[in-house]
């Protein structure tokens, strides 16, 4: 569910505008804006909009935790549906019946103590054949992966496989804010949630409102 890098592509002082990334097979594909085309076989230097990353970041290592937090309020058989994680926000769909609001507030602050903890986030490529088996391992059996894999520690509790980009410390993510809890179809219900500088806008916008 995450979204691609933006930034720019530069070619003999010309620039463009790289709106979006995306993976096609082995390829790599670069949107870009501007004028003209850019000629084939040039010298490029991209550069990565880093406040941009950087939130995708945040929104894509607290997914882990929310996953982990809404196993231990709910149940273990909850499982994931379906995701976004942008630098403006995330979404997590799940099955699930719909949550109470102290079960909202259990999980919010069950992630937020973990973001307190400010362990490290780190992860090994290993050879999938070797943790198919692997309970400790959070893994989704429909999915197909490759020979080698990506298994994501954010810090002592949330353990699963994963090919995105991360913060390298639960502290990088900042507060963590659940907005809201719904369903999006039978047996399905959704949480949308923000941190870092969105949680912190959100957070003035209500005082402004109060």
């Amino acid at each position: 569910g995450q979204v691609g890098d933006k930034g720019i592509l530069s070619i003999d002082g010309e620039h463009w505008q790289i709106t979006d990334t995306q993976k096609a097979g082995d390829a790599l594909l670069h949107s870009i804006k501007g004028k003209g085309v850019p000629k084939q076989g040039s010298k490029a230097q991209l550069t990565v909009d880093a406040d941009n990353r950087c939130a995708i970041q945040r929104h894509h290592t607290v997914t882990h935790l929310l996953h982990w937090a809404l196993h231990q309020v709910t149940s273990p058989d909850v499982s994931q549906k379906g995701s976004y994680v942008g630098a403006d926000k995330l979404t997590f769909d799940f099955n699930s019946q719909a949550l109470t609001e102290q079960q909202v507030v259990e999980i919010e602050a069950l992630v937020n103590e973990r973001i307190l903890e400010n362990a490290t986030v780190s992860w090994t490529e290993v050879q999938y054949t070797d943790i198919t088996d692997r309970d400790d391992i959070m893994q989704f059996f429909g999915d197909k992966y490759g020979d080698v894999v990506r298994v994501l520690e954010a810090g002592r509790n949330s353990v699963e496989l994963c090919g995105g980009t991360h913060v390298g410390a639960l502290g990088d993510i900042g507060q963590f804010r659940i907005v809201n809890e719904g369903s999006i179809g039978s047996n399905i219900r959704r949480i949308e949630a923000l941190t870092g500088t969105a949680s912190l806008e959100l957070a003035r916008e209500t005082e402004q409102t109060v």
